[in-house]
């Protein structure tokens, strides 16, 4: 069943698990190019199997974002990389790389850089202006160690379990040893 086929098609939100939705199938597109859906965030069209976002190829969300030698940003649509370089959260001189060829750039070099973000990349370094920040680093960091912590607490929450489980297992056999017991001496 091809992607478009559906009217109903739906939008959670990673963050706060937000769901948009019903939408016809090129909404989510527009939400996609307009850097309106996360690399995390999923779609449905039924709203009990989530897809993430980036696996959907007609989203075409194939670039990711270089932020420094350990944090990067994507898969994203280039009208999130414009939308991105319009903000002041990346430049003509981030890395970019692209899902689909495996290729690593400078975004300036992209073909759809646009020709008029040179100058605006050029007036921005004659007036020293300091630049807005990078891409929610911090918010990125603090994502990875709070997926750190649901892992561990799940895992301690299995744990907990298995131990429940061994339990209540063994009350059952001491709850009918009991029962056994408490026959016989009745009938002694």
């Amino acid at each position: 069943m091809p992607f478009e086929s559906s009217d109903s098609w739906y939008l959670r939100k990673h963050d706060n698990g937000e769901i948009f939705g019903p939408v016809p199938f090129d909404r989510i597109v527009e939400w996609a190019r307009t850097a309106q859906i996360a690399p995390q965030d999923a779609t449905s069209t039924d709203c009990d199997v989530w897809t993430k976002a980036p696996m959907i190829p007609e989203l075409k969300m194939d670039w990711i974002v270089k932020l420094d030698d350990d944090h990067y940003y994507g898969p994203t649509t280039v009208g999130s990389l414009l939308e991105f370089l319009e903000n002041g959260e990346i430049s003509a001189d981030t890395t970019i790389l692209d899902c689909c060829s495996g290729a690593e750039m400078r975004f300036g070099d992209a073909a759809f850089f646009p020709p008029e973000a040179m100058a605006q990349v050029e007036e921005a370094l004659l007036s020293r202006a300091p630049s807005k920040g990078i891409i929610r680093l911090g918010l990125q960091k603090r994502i990875r160690e709070l997926e750190t912590n649901l892992i561990e607490k799940r895992r301690q929450l299995d744990q907990a379990s298995d131990t429940i489980h061994r339990l209540e297992t063994r009350i059952r056999e001491l709850e009918a040893r009991v029962r056994d017991l408490s026959g016989l001496s009745s009938r002694g």
